[in-house]
């Protein structure tokens, strides 16, 4: 994995404006005016622990069908489907093993970890596609639209095979 190709590039933003620079401006106003680190050390805890909570706040996923619309949420990462329903729409349940071709390659802008794959990436067959692959999986479902390709990891239909709102 090339470090270039992970998007953590706007979670290492809100950790410089939630944690770094609070912290350094207390830091400096306790040396400058000779007061003890304690209050800076005190600020470093809370200011850490209030990152943490945005970014758990900011890292809810969803998947959501309202009328003929499939909207995805994970993290900083969104996409839309329009028209899910006509008949130029493709949707298949495959193995993730097999996802040949439209297998994730490389991140354009988003999160490449292990077991974690979410946002924009060029698949094997140099299409860009909105990719959505949390934890492990079984079986991944690929939903292509038009110009719209969308890799989400899950099944997303139910046993009558209509989709449903899962993850």
């Amino acid at each position: 994995m090339n470090a270039l190709e992970i998007g953590w590039q706007l979670y290492l933003l809100l950790f410089c404006l939630v944690v770094l620079l609070p912290v350094f401006a207390v830091w400096l106003f306790c040396w400058w005016r000779r007061f003890p680190l304690r209050p800076a050390l005190w600020s470093l805890v809370g200011a850490t622990m209030l990152f943490m909570v945005l970014s758990w706040g900011i890292s809810s996923n969803s998947v959501t069908l309202e009328e003929n619309r499939l909207a995805l949420q994970a993290g900083f990462y969104h996409a839309q489907i329009d028209n899910i329903g006509l008949a130029s729409s493709a949707i298949n349940v495959l193995p993730q093993d097999q996802l040949g071709e439209y297998a994730p390659a490389i991140a354009v802008n988003g999160i490449r970890l292990p077991g974690y794959q979410v946002g924009w990436y060029l698949l094997q067959n140099r299409k860009l596609a909105f990719v959505m692959l949390i934890g492990p999986q079984q079986e991944v479902s690929l939903i292509r639209s038009g110009e719209m390709t969308a890799v989400v990891g899950g099944n997303l239909f139910s046993q009558s095979g209509r989709i449903v709102a899962a993850h």
